[in-house]
């Protein structure tokens, strides 16, 4: 506001130019603002897990032997917390002790007495965590029924059970007190003879259910298939970010069985295979770029042996970027030269959608076949002719490969994540992994901080040469998020990916949430104009605002701990209600001074006003005063004058 003239000095900020600045941004008064409202994950609506259940107390819940079953560790039962800098792989657990805990009462404490010591942790996610102020508290909704709730007043947050105990104590039961199952699995074809040695290096990549980026286990060539099975089975035992992700691996003692992945974290993962060309694991048969090679995919490859003119039918199969196999056939005469086969393959590629999309061009050297991709897609490549029809030189399985075993769920009904109300949201989007190295989509973050200025940052989601960060859902949140905590900026820092479980389309999608009032993203377009990356087609292109969800959590006296925590955070209230009226203090005097200064400055501009006007007077008056001297000092001397011609007569007269 523009009040009166003056201007700072000696570093006192009062009124600059003739203006006063006052900051009431961060000087509201709501429920929200004072902490006595914020975001609050809480468990089912109408279930109950208080002493007024007739099958679903927490006690009952304690003693039913399938949930303690799920028990990690037996006698704790584990919640997972993502928010702002403890998210995707960096999500904070928090492992409750149940000893002791009978009731709902209890139950908030052990749950309190655990949020704190993982808050407590040495992890840059821990402080985030103990930043968030996360509480946990029981709800009494308007029918009486009590549910398991988290709340925190400044930060945004999804809560999700870790076993079924921790499900059921969110009120997600599958029947009776037992909550529902949180395995997912992954099954192999069926083993071959153990004996039977393993060809090429194997690589076997798992992916998803929350982890960061892929996981790539390796087997070297020669072993037999019972000893390739033990190695998989220690190095996933001893694989810390399989551990983290609840991922084992079950391996079957005699051939004609399969091998099965398990996740605990009811969060869907995939598992893919190459270099195990005759399928003694039940992987699929895509096979390595050398015998000894080590990358789970390559964007070139040469033929293992020169190509030799025949009339054959050969067949490859190329999995892009870990997606469906995608079969062509290349039939060539005895009379084709290496470089007619060539082009002979390339028509085959053209032919196909997908590869093309892929930049996949065959060429020659020294007598050999070469497949490479001009956009840095990653593929795997298969040849399922049999040996004696295969004669482009990639070698010939007989047997089709699989591009990827995905995970089975064995609760489609599962709901594990429970995401915060009265937090601001935006989305959920749908995510197609970016497989083509053309196809980069560009994410905008933007929201404006306490003095008003806006803050942008930019994550590109890709997958070729310069970065693979958007093969899975998981690894696109965790390059997001990172993005976001290393833009160092405080207001976008609180943006954060989640996962979001569309439970009518029993699929994972990606919303961004935050403790902001509002913020935008903006979702771009893959290169190729296809709807991969985060949203479809009709979200791609456009600028999304976040709108605050329903919700929230409230102060609360019910019971001893949640008044506790009423207390505190009235007390919290307080202190900032005490800011806020300081700050408006502040401008209040400001406002004063400036008026102050103003009345002054009129007061001394009507002064200096008078005496400019009595000087004119008085100026004038003596200019009159001058002008009547001068007039009657003129009329003196022309009388004079007039009497001197007079005297001049007299004298001749005498």
């Amino acid at each position: 506001m523009f009040i009166g003239g003056g201007r700072a000095s000696n570093g006192i900020s009062s009124t600059t130019n003739g203006s006063v600045s006052v900051d009431l941004s961060n000087s509201t008064v709501d429920a929200k603002s004072l902490g006595l409202k914020g975001a609050q994950a809480i468990g089912t609506t109408g279930t109950d897990i208080g002493t007024g259940s007739a099958s679903t107390t927490v006690a009952q819940i304690l003693a039913d032997a399938t949930n303690t079953g799920s028990e990690a560790t037996g006698g704790f039962t584990n919640f997972y917390f993502q928010g702002p800098g403890f998210a995707g792989a960096n999500k904070v657990t928090v492992s409750v002790n149940l000893a002791g805990v009978t009731d709902t009462a209890t139950l908030a404490t052990a749950v309190n007495a655990a949020i704190q010591a993982a808050g407590n942790g040495t992890s840059q996610a821990a402080t985030a965590f103990k930043n968030a102020g996360i509480t946990g508290a029981i709800n009494t909704d308007a029918a009486g029924k009590k549910q398991l709730t988290f709340n925190s007043s400044n930060a945004a947050f999804q809560a999700a059970a870790g076993d079924r105990v921790a499900n059921a104590l969110l009120g997600n039961f599958s029947s009776g007190t037992t909550g529902r199952d949180l395995t997912n699995t992954v099954t192999s074809a069926n083993v071959g003879t153990l004996a039977t040695a393993l060809a090429q290096n194997v690589i076997i990549r798992i992916q998803g259910s929350g982890l960061a980026a892929p996981v790539d286990i390796q087997i070297n060539s020669n072993p037999t298939t019972a000893n390739a099975l033990t190695s998989l089975s220690s190095q996933v035992a001893n694989n810390a970010a399989l551990q983290a992700a609840g991922i084992t691996v079950s391996v079957p003692a005699a051939a004609g069985s399969p091998i099965t992945f398990t996740s605990k974290r009811g969060e869907s993962f995939s598992v893919a295979a190459l270099g195990d060309v005759a399928n003694q694991l039940g992987l699929g048969t895509f096979r390595n770029n050398t015998t000894t090679g080590t990358a789970f995919e390559y964007t070139t490859l040469t033929a293992g042996t020169a190509y030799a003119a025949a009339a054959k039918t050969d067949a490859l199969e190329f999995s892009i970027a870990g997606g469906t196999a995608q079969a062509i056939t290349v039939g060539v005469l005895a009379a084709d030269t290496i470089q007619q086969a060539t082009d002979k393959l390339n028509t085959a590629i053209l032919g196909n959608a997908t590869l093309t999309a892929a930049g996949l061009v065959a060429s020659n050297a020294g007598g050999f076949l070469v497949v490479t991709s001009s956009n840095g897609t990653a593929f795997r490549l298969n040849s399922t002719a049999a040996t004696a029809s295969a004669v482009l030189g990639f070698g010939g399985s007989g047997t089709a490969g699989s591009a990827t075993l995905t995970a089975t769920a064995t609760d489609t009904a599962n709901n594990v994540h429970f995401d915060a109300g009265g937090e601001s949201s935006s989305g959920p989007y749908a995510f197609t992994s970016i497989k083509n190295g053309q196809d980069a989509q560009t994410l905008t973050f933007a929201a404006r901080d306490s003095s008003g200025a806006e803050k942008t940052t930019q994550v590109v989601l890709q997958n070729n040469a310069t970065a693979r960060n958007a093969r899975s859902i998981d690894e696109a949140i965790a390059a997001i998020n990172t993005q976001l905590q290393q833009s160092n900026d405080p207001t976008l820092q609180k943006i954060t990916a989640i996962k979001f479980y569309d439970t009518a389309a029993t699929s994972e999608k990606i919303k961004f949430v935050s403790s902001l009032s509002n913020f935008n993203v903006s979702l771009g377009a893959a290169g190729t104009g296809s709807a991969v990356g985060i949203g479809a087609a009709a979200d791609q292109g456009s600028v999304h605002a976040s709108a605050v969800t329903n919700g929230g959590s409230t102060a609360d006296i019910s019971s001893q701990d949640v008044a506790q925590s009423a207390v505190t955070a009235l007390s919290n209230a307080v202190a900032s209600l005490g800011t806020a009226q300081a700050v408006v203090g502040r401008g209040q005097n400001q406002f004063n001074y400036a008026i102050n200064l103003a009345q002054s400055q009129l007061s001394n501009l009507a002064a200096a006003e008078s005496r400019i006007r009595d000087a004119d007077l008085a100026s004038e008056a003596a200019n009159l005063t001058k002008s009547q001297i001068l007039l009657q000092a003129g009329i003196a001397a022309l009388a004079q004058a007039n009497s001197a011609p007079q005297q001049v007569l007299s004298l001749l007269r005498g």
